[in-house]
């Protein structure tokens, strides 16, 4: 038996091209795309959904497209680099006029230019999000995957692995790679628009739902970014369920750029978050307000980095019209990785007030440099991070206030304790998520060294057995458990 064929799909991440700043899902996708490139145990090539099937990119044009992004991510685009945001920040917190971030400035030139004649033609429609990101995947992807998967059949077990469910309400496309005897592995992120119809886009449940029966019906396993996730997902998938492995998200390494411009010596805190529902920014806004009216210049200042996003009109407003607030919270835009890395590092704290999430990268990150957290005390974040930050409830006003309040004072005894906290935290590697996600892969498609090894496993487990009886053999650990 040769190595499995593993057929990853880039759909998603070929649709960001030349984004300055990624989702939390192209981040993850991104990664997967690394791991499996540097994989000497399976032999990857690398598909884009297309329509009604999925299709094959030219092998060799992956790795210049990857290291491309990172760097865009790393240092911004044009119009908005890592030092130009650091510059914006600086003239907030020195109390002098900021700049306002540029609303587009995370997305491609070409992209962006598609959005703003969508504006002037008074047509922002959802449709023209799903072209750009059709025309990205089919510049990419155009050779036919049949013939590979022909090749493949009875020489080698094949996998088609995606790290998003992006595309799935289709199973057409699915349907065909099953057919040519491929598995199937998916990771899924959130059920949030099934759970939570209110915080999403209209239509979002449906979408999440019809992905969701694909899942059940055509995958063979399901990865889960954590255990909240898996178990949200698990009653979804009928009795015949996909096996799901659980693997926390890992934290990215810091990056450091010496030519960065240094940071005002002001204290702030931090959201880093697309600004929508769920993450409640109108919790921190009102709070802000109430704080202005009521300690004028002794305000602490707030730092918001992210997009504006949807369902998010009241705090869209507030940032618009809130003239009285502009000293002391600074909307930053997209930040660029370099710019964020810094900022989150020089933050009093993170906040973290979302009504749900799936994971929660902005806390597990922020905790792995050391900056304290302040979050909601929501199921997850008890999962990823519950004696590393202070958890409160999200509708608690006054709690949320006091907590800001205390870590706005440098000598506060509780900003201390989260410190020190926070210093403790081990945070999830990516290399501990892979190794997990390899456990999955290797039921999935095993390969002659995984069999060689699960013979070995066996036969020193029956020996171990003969030699104690019916003693029991170590269970896995939770992060690599496979439910």
């Amino acid at each position: 038996m040769s190595r499995p064929l593993v057929l990853f799909d880039l759909t998603r991440l070929l649709s960001a091209t030349g984004r300055a700043a990624p989702t939390g899902i192209e981040r993850v996708e991104y990664h997967y795309a690394k791991w499996l490139a540097a994989h000497s145990g399976m032999d990857v090539r690398f598909v884009a959904t297309v329509g009604r099937s999925v299709s094959l990119v030219p092998e060799g044009s992956v790795a210049a497209f990857l290291d491309r992004q990172s760097s865009t991510w790393s240092q911004g685009s044009d119009g908005f680099s890592a030092t130009t945001a650091i510059n914006n920040v600086n003239s907030f917190l020195a109390g002098e006029f900021a700049p306002p971030a540029p609303q587009l400035a995370h997305l491609s030139p070409e992209e962006r230019h598609q959005r703003q004649r969508a504006r002037a033609a008074d047509n922002p429609s959802p449709s023209v999000l799903r072209s750009w990101a059709q025309q990205m995947a089919a510049t990419w992807a155009h050779d036919p995957l049949a013939p590979v998967l022909r090749r493949a059949r009875g020489r080698q077990p094949v996998l088609y692995l995606r790290a998003s469910s992006d595309k799935l309400e289709n199973p057409v496309p699915f349907e065909n790679l099953k057919a040519l005897g491929a598995k199937m592995a998916v990771m899924t992120h959130d059920t949030i628009p099934l759970d939570y119809p209110e915080f999403v886009r209209p239509k979002a449940a449906d979408l999440c739902a019809a992905r969701t029966r694909t899942m059940a019906r055509l995958a063979d396993g399901i990865i889960a970014n954590s255990h909240y996730s898996a178990a949200r997902l698990e009653p979804l998938l009928g009795p015949n369920r996909p096996r799901i492995a659980v693997a926390h998200l890992g934290v990215d390494e810091p990056v450091t750029n010496a030519d960065l411009p240094p940071l005002v010596d002001e204290p702030f805190f931090l959201i880093v978050s697309t600004i929508e529902a769920r993450k409640n920014h109108s919790l921190l806004l009102k709070l802000w307000r109430r704080m202005v009216d009521e300690m004028g210049t002794a305000t602490p200042k707030l730092v918001i980095a992210g997009k504006r996003g949807w369902e998010a009109h009241m705090p869209i407003a507030i940032l618009d019209r809130a003239r009285d607030l502009a000293p002391y919270v600074y909307e930053a835009g997209a930040v660029p990785d370099e710019a964020l890395h810094l900022l989150r590092r020089r933050a009093r704290a993170v906040l973290m007030p979302s009504f749900v999430e799936g994971f929660g990268l902005p806390v597990t990150e922020a905790l792995a440099v050391d900056t304290p957290v302040i979050a909601s005390d929501i199921p997850v974040f008890r999962e990823i991070a519950s004696e590393a930050c202070e958890l409160l409830d999200p509708l608690d006003g006054p709690a949320w206030r006091k907590a800001i309040c205390d870590y706005a004072d440098a000598r506060s005894p509780r900003l201390a304790a989260a410190r020190e906290r926070a210093r403790r935290f081990e945070p999830p590697t990516w290399r501990g998520h892979f190794d997990n996600v390899q456990v999955l892969v290797d039921d999935l498609v095993p390969s002659p060294v995984t069999l060689g090894q699960r013979t070995r496993r066996v036969l020193g487990s029956a020996a171990l057995l003969g030699q104690q009886g019916a003693a029991k053999l170590p269970r896995p650990t939770d992060r690599g458990r496979t439910v």
